[in-house]
């Protein structure tokens, strides 16, 4: 999907051209459904609505925001920390998670090249912090494991403004009739059939799922960065307030930042265009082959 100036702003991956992927998917699915299976029978948990769905949902890497004082790992219980060490060092959940990340490298490399900058100083500068997967560039991941999980519309307020969330949809359902992808912000409805990956800026663009008929489910993947990462690691691993409370802290934060009105103009430059994305590509990756 592109703006009016070429730039690419959301990604429909698809699938691999790989014989094995559909049998991934439903592996990883299975594996989701177990882990809601053995919560339910353990009065872990139970069907109840959250702002996104009716499902359950588990969320696991490093998160930054909603009152927190610094980044951290998202907190479990000792019973979904383990169902979570399962899940995480599922093959097939892995792979799909590789996945993800190879398509915001191929068709966002400025952006892909971003997150692995800033997150890489993130991790080296907090070794405490865990990353979910070797294999991707994606510091925090939630999977929606069902059994209807598609989502009402909202938007995806801590994840980074211009940044991609990925996500991987999964399950038995009727993609022409069932669970498509609604970019209500841009008013697109797209079909998204099982094993299916897109990329969407899910903070600035509301999204959610149609309805699931009778009988069917879904499940899906997906990965995500929170803007606060970002401005923790800019900022000079601190937050904005206590930048801001050091002697000369707005005049440092202005070095950071740029002049007012000139970020959002310096986030779009991170959006390959069509004509620049074998460009953008070379630059990025045979450049760093070189170095």
């Amino acid at each position: 999907i592109v703006d009016a100036e070429g730039r690419i702003v959301a990604i429909l991956l698809g699938k691999p051209e790989d014989p094995d992927w559909d049998d991934v998917v439903a592996e990883a699915v299975k594996a989701m459904y177990r882990a809601r299976v053995h919560a339910r029978k353990a009065g872990m948990w139970s069907p109840s609505t959250h702002r996104r769905g009716r499902y359950m949902a588990l969320a696991a890497g490093v998160s930054f925001g909603g009152g927190q004082k610094r980044p951290g790992n998202v907190v479990h219980n000792r019973f979904f920390r383990c169902i979570l060490r399962r899940l995480l060092r599922n093959k097939n959940i892995r792979r799909i998670a590789g996945f993800q990340s190879s398509g915001l490298a191929m068709f966002a490399p400025k952006l892909y090249q971003y997150f692995r900058s800033i997150l890489t100083l993130l991790f080296e500068h907090h070794p405490e912090l865990i990353h979910n997967f070797t294999n991707s560039v994606f510091p925090a991941t939630t999977l929606n494991c069902g059994p209807d999980a598609v989502t009402f519309n909202h938007f995806d307020h801590l994840n980074l403004s211009h940044g991609l969330c990925a996500i991987t949809c999964g399950g038995d359902f009727d993609h022409t009739r069932s669970a498509a992808l609604h970019l209500r912000t841009w008013s697109l409805v797209i079909e998204c059939p099982t094993g299916s990956t897109y990329l969407i800026p899910s903070a600035i663009v509301e999204h959610g799922n149609t309805s699931l008929q009778a009988g069917e489910t879904r499940h899906s993947i997906t990965q995500y960065a929170a803007g606060g990462l970002f401005r923790w690691v800019t900022y000079g691993f601190q937050s904005l307030k206590s930048l801001l409370a050091q002697k000369g802290g707005g005049e440092l934060r202005a070095s950071f930042d740029g002049e007012p009105g000139s970020r959002w103009k310096w986030a779009l430059h991170l959006f390959s265009t069509v004509d620049q994305l074998d460009a953008d590509r070379a630059d990025v990756f045979c450049k760093r082959d070189r170095t």
